[in-house]
């Protein structure tokens, strides 16, 4: 298809590469008629996704047997590609150091905390074949291993074998804590290491200073700023220097937990003497600035959006664009920029994301969606021929777009006046006025998150099953800027709560849900506002189902207290017009809910510790309320393993159809 700047292939079904049969064929084998559950609940074929520097090969986070894992593929010879085994981590991210290198990080859980399991991160370096697995950072002061070793301060893209992290060797829950010994109470305030990629070796370059939490360098890798933590003051210093010897000084103030931003990007130039930053200091939502370091003020306004918060896309130090809150990108780099028009006249329905360009320019790796389509990536390749941009993964294999449903963004205005954006996904076929359907109102985790639209497998399975879905965004939400953020402090069980509740009134005035068939349904703090909603409003749902959910608030805020720099977050939960926790804690109001709750939580949570979900299943039981508990033995807060994700959809299956029946009376 001949277009401005160059041909494109755009048969999506046709155009698959051997990658896609790879993905499907070769590592993770696709049932020919899987049950409906298993083809919601299957892991994407390709997550993460990276393209080497020079564009011979494409590193991605790939299922393999159910489970993730770092996958290597040669795009020129097209030979089987490198599976990388890294233990019983699950991978996070991965990256080129260079041709011949990558790193990835893995996540694993541990009991490092007596009360609760905790996540603590590993840092591998291996070669594109798989061979020369190197963990990146050893045992340090005798048996110690620090918690967080994948913080990557600078990649240094002209040291090919070396980078540079900061880690933390000595932080408050130290092992001899599990011993029943004496913990090292000294908080954990990074060093910056260099880290030897062949041998794992690590070397101070910049020792541990004060309260410096984060550390941020110039392109050149050179340590120029840093973020101490004041918590007396409950602030944060952004502070500068301009040499490696030269004095620290403070050039940024910013209240913690106000919602103020204060985001360094990246450096300008190679002078280090300005940076592009992400403020909101002068309105309602963020934009991107570029900020004197010498003067200590913002130069100019470099980009904005009338109603979305924007955030920088950088890349090996280098500011590429921005992106906004509905997902549109924006480019600055002029190869990136030129790469993305001409892309976005080939393939104009679909929204797209530059993810890597070759060295030389010849490759592009883009991740591309069509409305709610889920993200695959595709390539573009320029030939002597003719260059050609085609699919190398198919994320949900099994699944027709035809079969995914529709979602628009819609408003309602909460008790107090204040309009409450939602996500409304209705059933493929059911357009609105032809009468009501069964819904489930889902309120996202967090609570300082927000939906996006596009493929969300949980939204889909429910519209598939001929749910409507509603998503709220209730106070609290990030990505409506200032105000709205804050709105929510303090207000678990309160506004929040409210503004859910006020969603699901307005579904049923809008004659959209049917009032007799409306269950409540959320993870973490999504669990949280299913639980309290059926106890604060008796009648007004017929179910709740609570995935790794918050129930006890005291026993949430305790374990804040235990956390690194805990204290600092607890204004997001309880202030002093909050109430008592007790009051708004699930839990302890067990005995207000009539309707059937539904739970389900990891044995592995590093997040929420499953402690929540037990006492919520006792106290239910105790006051005689109908409760079904599933118990995931090997699932984490995310349900990112394949058979985790097939068994919650499934109970919730099961219970959402005896729970929403037609013919049952609202109690």
């Amino acid at each position: 298809m001949p277009l401005p700047a160059f041909p494109v292939l755009l048969t999506r079904r046709l155009a698959l590469s051997l990658l896609v049969l790879w993905l499907g064929l070769g590592l993770a084998p696709v049932q020919a008629a899987p049950a409906a559950v298993e083809v919601y609940a299957q892991l994407p074929r390709a997550t993460g996704a990276r393209l080497s520097p020079d564009g011979r090969r494409l590193a991605a986070i790939v299922p393999v047997q159910g489970r993730r894992a770092f996958v290597v593929y040669d795009l020129e010879r097209r030979t089987p590609p490198a599976i990388v085994k890294t233990g019983e981590g699950e991978p996070a991210w991965l990256a080129w150091k260079t041709d011949r290198r990558l790193v990835g990080s893995v996540n694993i859980v541990s009991q490092r905390q007596v009360s609760a399991k905790v996540v603590e991160t590993r840092l591998f370096a291996f070669d594109p074949d798989g061979q020369r697995l190197t963990e990146l950072v050893r045992a340090q002061d005798g048996d110690y291993e620090p918690q967080i070793q994948d913080r990557v301060v600078n990649f240094l893209p002209d040291d090919p074998a070396h980078l540079l992290l900061q880690l933390a060797k000595v932080d408050r829950f130290s092992r001899t804590r599990i011993s029943g010994q004496t913990a090292n109470e000294r908080l954990a305030h990074p060093e910056v290491v260099r880290v030897d990629l062949a041998s794992g070796n690590t070397e101070t370059v910049v020792p541990m200073n004060g309260q410096i939490g984060q550390w941020i360098t110039d392109r050149s890798g050179q340590v120029r700023l840093g973020w101490a933590i004041d918590e007396q003051r409950r602030q944060v210093n952004l502070l500068a220097r301009d040499t490696p010897s030269g004095l620290w000084r403070n050039v940024q103030t910013v209240p913690w937990n106000e919602g103020r931003r204060f985001e360094p990007e990246a450096f300008v130039d190679d002078s280090g003497e300005r940076l592009y930053v992400v403020s909101n200091h002068e309105g309602r939502y963020a934009a991107l600035y570029e900020f004197s370091l010498k003067e200590n003020r913002f130069v100019r306004r470099v980009a904005a959006h009338a109603d979305a918060d924007i955030d920088g896309i950088v890349q090996d130090g280098v500011l590429l664009g921005y992106r906004d809150g509905f997902g549109t990108t924006t480019y600055l780099d002029p190869d990136w920029a030129r790469d993305a028009a001409a892309l976005r006249q080939a393939v104009p329905d679909a929204q797209l994301r530059l993810v890597d360009r070759s060295r030389d320019g010849r490759r592009v790796l883009v991740a591309l969606r069509r409305g709610n389509e889920p993200v695959d990536y595709w390539l573009l390749t320029r030939s002597r021929e003719a260059p050609v941009f085609e699919p190398v993964t198919e994320a949900y294999p099994g699944l027709d777009p035809a079969e995914i449903a529709p979602t628009r963004l819609v408003r309602y205005t909460a008790r107090d006046g204040l309009s409450i954006p939602a996500l409304l996904t209705l059933p493929v076929g059911h357009a609105e006025g032809q009468g009501p359907l069964p819904f489930v109102v889902l309120p996202h985790g967090g609570p300082s998150a927000h939906d996006v639209a596009g493929f969300d497998h949980e939204v889909q399975f429910l519209a598939s099953r001929g749910y409507g879905v509603l998503q709220p965004q209730f106070r609290g939400s990030t990505g409506y800027g200032l105000d709205f953020l804050t709105a929510g402090y303090g207000q678990w069980g309160l506004a929040m709560q409210d503004d859910v509740t006020d969603g699901t009134r307005w579904l049923v005035q809008e004659k959209l849900a049917d009032p007799r068939r409306i269950a409540l349904v959320g993870s973490s703090y999504g669990g949280y506002a299913a639980l309290m909603g059926v106890a604060k409003e008796p009648g007004l749902y017929r179910a709740a189902a609570a995935f790794s959910a918050v129930t006890d608030l005291v026993t949430f805020v305790d374990d804040l207290h235990r956390t690194l720099y805990g204290d600092l977050n607890l204004p997001t939960v309880q202030t002093r017009a909050s109430g008592s926790l007790e009051a708004r804690s699930p839990a302890r109001l067990a005995e207000r809910i009539r309707e059937p709750v539904l739970l389900v939580h990891g044995r592995q949570d590093y997040t929420v510790p499953v402690l929540h979900t037990e006492l919520m299943e006792q106290a239910l039981k105790k006051a005689g309320r109908p409760v079904r508990s599933l118990y995931l033995a090997d699932a984490d807060h995310y349900f990112t393993r394949e058979s985790d994700r097939v068994a919650l959809l499934t109970a919730l299956e099961r219970f959402l159809a005896e729970t929403l029946k037609a013919d049952t009376a609202a109690p």
